[in-house]
């Protein structure tokens, strides 16, 4: 199904509050007569299936009976075919042994993918059957996962100075002045000597993998024209034939890269958020912003208390001048509606939102609240919009805010609203003054950094 008769369906779905699995029954009005023999055919294959349905006996079902996925790579002798089994193979005795727990066997597996990719621990599901051994194909490992295996021949890529040895990560938690026994000189010698060491370690093991062939690669210049060193172990390994190769494949287009069109119907328009998590992740934004099919996340208590907090601000900013300074009671409210009240961590929760709360409108004390309006700019036929969070009049000064909770992070602030230029000249023409972005910290150390127009 092509991405037009998914968004029909999506939009159909959505205008209709529809409930879940009606969707096998539906024929939205703009779906192409292809599009409803594929939604036609997906309802058959999952028509035995529920939410309480295991996912291994779904997949086995899907691959093994209901289509000809299986069979079809089975009697394959494409490379590229035998390299899908090898990963549906994986796949499947990972999503076997899927323990127990509560909640719905398909929200449990996603959560422990989820947990596997964040503490990257995923180094069991990388073993391959003893039939896919002799498949003639590069297989592509880090050296680490290279250990214990031998092969015929072995490619090192990126053997330079920077990148093997691997720099020195400086630890947060040094060890003390003599506690290592044995060592000799300074703690931060004697960690440097050990890392020094096991980078020796490392490169031999990639090298002892090989059983007759051997080769290393290494770019001898940066992007734009400065030198980049080889590796100072490959002196030490004896004499090497060495030749220059320019590269002249030309790798395809990623399927990630690959341009979608998508028609609008009158002048698209994005917030300046929207934006943002483009530039961030445009994948994210299509289904967000584009599909509005945005998965829905997994908060926790205190991505709740943030919450809260936003919700307490954006009232009081919303009373204005007319504030009474009741914004305790408003908090206990965000705090009960969220369930908050009841955690045993409640009191920690309370004086940390209160702390971000009273330096918000410490910052606002001899103002005059106005409020946010609205700003627009057109690029190339289309608009982007950005609400400030804050608009404040003080000394003289009026001040546009975006407002964050927690700690600033110590990278730039990607927020396309107040930082980008042509903002910044939308804002001059319409509103002279400082341009502020305000961090509420728990424990705020320093003050906000103006951006000056």
């Amino acid at each position: 199904m092509d991405l037009e008769d998914a968004l029909s369906v999506f939009e159909y779905l959505r205008d209709t509050n529809a409930e879940p699995g009606d969707w096998r029954t539906i024929t939205p009005p703009k779906l192409t007569a292809e599009g409803q023999a594929k939604l036609a055919a997906l309802g058959g294959a999952l028509a035995d299936f529920d939410e309480a349905s295991q996912p291994w006996i779904v997949l086995a079902t899907l691959l093994l009976d209901k289509t000809r996925v299986a069979a079809r790579i089975a009697s394959s002798s494409s490379v590229s075919d035998q390299a899908q089994g090898i990963a549906i193979w994986q796949f499947m005795n990972f999503v076997r042994a899927q323990p127990k727990g509560q909640g719905l066997p398909i929200q449990r597996l996603s959560d422990r993918m989820r947990r596997l990719l964040r503490l990257r621990d995923d180094r069991d599901l990388r073993q391959l059957p003893a039939a896919a051994l002799g498949i003639d194909a590069v297989r592509l490992m880090t050296i680490h996962g290279s250990k214990g295996l031998e092969f015929p021949a072995v490619h090192i890529a990126g053997v330079n100075k920077d990148s093997i040895p691997g720099a020195l990560r400086s630890s947060k938690c040094p060890p003390p002045e003599g506690m290592i026994a044995g060592g000799r000189g300074s703690a931060e010698a004697i960690v440097r000597e050990a890392h020094n060491e096991e980078q020796e370690c490392l490169f031999y093991v990639a090298m002892s993998r090989a059983k007759t062939r051997l080769s290393f690669y290494g770019a001898t210049s940066t992007s734009n024209g400065r030198a980049r060193p080889l590796s100072p172990f490959l002196d030490r390994i004896g004499p090497v034939q060495r030749r220059t190769v320019t590269p002249t494949t030309v790798m395809p287009c990623a399927p990630d890269e690959a341009l979608i069109t998508v028609d609008f119907s009158g002048t698209p328009r994005f917030s300046s958020d929207a934006v943002a998590l483009y530039e961030s992740c445009s994948r994210r934004f299509l289904y967000t912003h584009l599909l509005q099919v945005g998965g829905r996340r997994r908060t926790s208590s205190f991505m709740q208390m943030h919450e809260a907090i936003r919700e307490v601000y954006r009232a009081l900013v919303v009373e204005g001048n007319a504030h009474t300074g009741d914004w305790q009671e408003l908090l206990s409210q965000a705090f009960e509606a969220r369930g908050l009240h009841e955690h045993g961590y409640v009191d920690d929760y309370r004086e940390m939102a209160a702390t971000m709360l009273q330096y918000f409108l410490t910052s606002r004390d001899g103002a005059y609240i106005e409020e946010p309006a609205t700003l627009y700019i057109e690029i190339d036929g289309n608009e982007i919009e950005v609400t400030p969070d804050d608009v404040f009049v003080k000394a003289g000064s009026r001040h546009i805010r975006r407002v964050r909770t927690g700690h600033a992070p110590s990278r730039d602030i990607k927020d396309v609203g107040l930082l980008h230029s042509p903002w910044r000249l939308k804002l001059s023409s319409q509103m002279p003054s400082w341009n502020w972005f305000t961090w509420l910290t728990p424990k705020p150390k320093r003050s906000n950094s103006p951006i000056k127009n």
